[in-house]
């Protein structure tokens, strides 16, 4: 039993040893994911802002707009007609 404790100590200071070096090995991604999972939600990254749902057609006619009475964020086609008191996000 004894030599059991004393392998597991010696893996466990080692594993803790490494564990610093190994976070800062990870390298910072410029790009920024066309998707995330965030509070539940799929978001979907439109022109800087995360847009709640999952759109596939974004290019450079999309943008986000606020609709407010309950639709909150969307991603529609820059030509679109908004309702009264909504507006695109820049």
């Amino acid at each position: 039993m004894s030599s059991f404790k004393t392998k597991l100590i010696l893996l466990l200071a080692s594993s803790s040893l490494m564990v610093p070096s190994v976070i800062s090995a990870a390298t910072e991604t410029t790009d920024t994911p066309p998707y995330t999972y965030s509070n539940g939600f799929i978001q979907t990254y439109v022109h800087g802002t995360y847009v709640p749902g999952y759109y596939l057609n974004i290019d450079d006619n999309t943008v986000a707009a606020y609709i407010p009475g309950g639709v909150g964020l969307v991603a529609v086609d820059k030509d679109a007609v908004l309702p009264e008191g909504s507006r695109f996000l820049e």
